[in-house]
């Protein structure tokens, strides 16, 4: 197993490292604003740090020098694979097959550095690339990913207003307001397309440098963002990761961004620097600059994938907002591949996780598969653990998604799930609101404006990096922000 930490600027990934300043109360700002101050700027007089302004090594801030879209960040990981799999001496096993795995924004990165990496085997295969070696692909997988907003991006309205949880978030005025602002002339729909369009024509290479397809692409994602996606924000206090809780989402927890910052857990990876959670550089160029979400046409990524012999594996934890499994749903179900009219005809199963527990329903058929996982947020490994590592093992070993006890190699590669067409009759419960859990590495997201204040004041009470006084109190961050 291995974890990269993409693109620059992320996790313990760098492009230089600089002694910097780190604000743990910045709150966002202009697009070359990060919270970040290299020691250099102060002039010798760096201020001394506290509870809440810290000192620490971190990658610089530049925007220049952090990948600007999915795909710069594919070509990026394919020079590192070409040669960690090259000169790694640990490396050793009989079946050389690699597949990559993410969450979240990875819905748009993962196919993207797949495609990207299918791509260069047909040319090194050619001939056409030489000092390369073939990576070949067995497996993508995707937990809640955002992959394709032109198939998405409708069905977050559906979840906001009818769901399996009995939760509705807008009304029918607003979610059928928000449907025609999706499919009228100049709406959401044309403005992805239009992006798209111009992209193929004045940037068919994706390096996010013209600056017409720019502005294009990131209008169109702050349309929709305003007008469809973000409905459910301007009309509801639920959180986005998780639609059981309340803003700020209590979980999961932040505690592993304290501790990938305590000293000795770096000496002991061999890192030189201090663990980013979120790079607002990063956040900048792909959101603000280059509107990579929307220029990100991840349906025919994995078109193409499937056409090329590769395994597809899609987890949807069924609470989640932030990338709702009705889209992914929805997406899959259109996909045009060799097996897309008998996955479009296979039925839903239930996914035996364990003797006792059925942990979601599954559609699959041959390389694809949709599974809508049970009472799971954004991060659905961490609400639904045993059931996601039993389909991660099912699907890396070929067996099939509902029980693990059927092959889905040769001469079995046209299995199919059997059952009802639609899952949406399953219905579940919302669980008890969990208490506020403001953490200090994390304070944009996981605390209160009480809590926040009480922070910039000095009269905030931390224990192991968490504010356990006050306990919590007045609105989300993010909703007094927009407020």
């Amino acid at each position: 197993m291995l974890y990269v930490d993409q693109p620059s600027g992320v996790g313990f990934s760098y492009d230089v490292l600089v002694n910097s300043t780190l604000d743990q109360l910045f709150l966002g700002g202009d697009l070359t604003d990060t919270g970040i101050v290299p020691f250099d700027a102060y002039n010798g007089s760096v201020p001394e740090a506290n509870s809440t302004f810290f000192h620490g090594t971190l990658p610089g801030q530049s925007l220049n020098h952090t990948a600007n879209n999915s795909v710069i960040a594919a070509r990026a990981l394919w020079h590192f694979s070409q040669v960690w799999f090259a000169d790694f001496p640990e490396w050793h096993t009989c079946n050389k097959k690699i597949s990559v795995w993410g969450n979240s924004y990875a819905g748009y990165s993962a196919p993207a550095a797949a495609v990207y990496m299918q791509e260069q085997n047909v040319k090194i295969r050619a001939g056409e690339l030489e000092d390369s070696q073939v990576l070949e692909l067995d497996t993508v997988g995707i937990t809640n990913g955002c992959i394709d907003q032109l198939y998405q991006a409708s069905l977050y309205l559906d979840m906001a207003y009818n769901n399996t949880y009995g939760l509705q978030v807008i009304n029918q005025t607003i979610y059928e307001n928000g449907k025609n602002d999706y499919d009228k002339a100049g709406g959401c729909r044309d403005l992805i397309v239009q992006c798209r369009e111009l992209g193929d024509k004045y940037d068919p290479e994706q390096l996010a440098i013209n600056a017409t397809v720019n502005a294009v692409c990131t209008d169109a994602e702050v349309y929709c963002a305003a007008n469809i996606l973000g409905l459910y924000d301007i009309y509801g206090n639920r959180s986005d990761f998780d639609m059981g809780q309340y803003k700020p989402d209590p979980q999961p927890q932040s505690y592993l961004i304290g501790y990938l910052n305590q000293p000795w857990v770096q000496q002991a990876l061999g890192v030189p620097l201090n663990w980013t959670a979120d790079s607002y550089a990063n956040e900048n160029v792909v959101a603000g600059i280059s509107g990579d979400a929307t220029r990100t046409a991840g349906m025919k990524s994995l078109e193409y994938l499937l056409n090329s012999g590769i395994k597809v594996a899609l987890l949807y934890g069924d609470r989640d907002y932030r990338c709702p499994w009705l889209g992914a749903e929805a997406l899959s179900l259109q996909a045009n591949w060799t097996g897309g009219d008998a996955f479009r005809e296979a039925g839903y199963q239930y996914v035996h996780t364990n003797d006792t527990y059925n942990g979601g329903v599954v559609r699959q058929h041959g390389l694809l598969s949709f599974t809508r996982v049970f009472e799971a947020g954004h991060d659905t490994a961490w609400f639904q653990p045993e059931t996601v590592s039993q389909i991660f093992n099912r699907v890396m070993f070929d067996k099939d998604v509902a029980t693990g006890q059927l092959s889905t190699q040769e001469p079995f590669s046209n299995y199919s799930t059997h059952g009802p067409s639609s899952s949406f009759h399953i219905k579940n419960t919302l669980p008890p609101i969990e208490p506020v859990a403001c953490y200090l590495y994390y304070v944009a997201s996981s605390c209160t404006v009480d809590q926040y204040e009480a922070l910039v004041n000095g009269t905030a009470e931390i224990v192991d990096f968490s504010i356990v006084k006050p306990a919590g109190g007045g609105l989300a961050i993010g909703e007094a922000i927009e407020v």
